[in-house]
């Protein structure tokens, strides 16, 4: 996260620099709805949702589509009740992502919709309760890995009079080629993003 931090800053001061326009970064948060991970099991588990947070680019310079790149962060700190046993499992979901999307620009709002492709660093931290195994009451949870995942979504841009500053909302629906099985989830999102002059 500290990576895509820096990056955004170093864009952002040097772009204009060069006189760039049609590009601008922001700011976005949401919801992670339906996560379902054939690898991970838990009873009592499902259709996990988490909060997400996260920075974006958007490129509009190319003609008919424009370019949006972001990193997301997705958490969910649970404690699941396991035949009497708390099982604390913390997990987590990284993604960086470039997508395409097909504009059609009005004067104030400006509906698009399309596709792309990311990279899902998917972590799990939780501690076994003493004295039992995972394996004995049905619990399975994968190890950490980052694999590649792709994504489908629409949205709206709404432009703020008299300012460079456009609202976001989103929606996506996002497959992992996770180990155990495709994982799936759906995640809402509405953001700010600043354009520069």
């Amino acid at each position: 996260m500290k990576k895509l931090l820096s990056v955004f800053i170093v864009l952002m001061f040097a772009a204009p620099s060069f006189a760039l326009t049609g590009i601008s970064f922001g700011i976005k948060g949401g919801m992670v709805t339906n996560f379902e991970q054939p690898g991970f099991t838990v009873p009592g588990e499902d259709g996990e949702s988490m909060p997400l947070g996260g920075l974006q680019a958007k490129i509009s310079t190319i003609p008919f589509i424009d370019v949006i790149v972001s990193g997301e962060y997705a958490w969910k700190n649970e404690t699941y009740d396991v035949f009497g046993y708390g099982f604390e499992v913390n997990r987590r979901d990284l993604l960086f992502s470039a997508s395409a999307v097909y504009p059609v620009k009005f004067k104030v709002v400006s509906p698009y919709m399309g596709g792309g492709v990311a990279t899902h660093s998917l972590g799990y931290d939780f501690t076994e309760p003493e004295g039992w195994a995972l394996s004995t009451y049905d619990v399975v949870v994968p190890e950490d890995v980052t694999r590649l995942g792709y994504h489908l979504m629409g949205g709206a841009d709404f432009q703020i009079p008299a300012f460079p500053l456009t609202l976001n909302a989103e929606i996506r629906m996002n497959w992992i080629d996770a180990p155990g099985g495709t994982a799936k989830y759906n995640s809402f999102t509405a953001g700010l993003l600043f354009g520069l002059p």
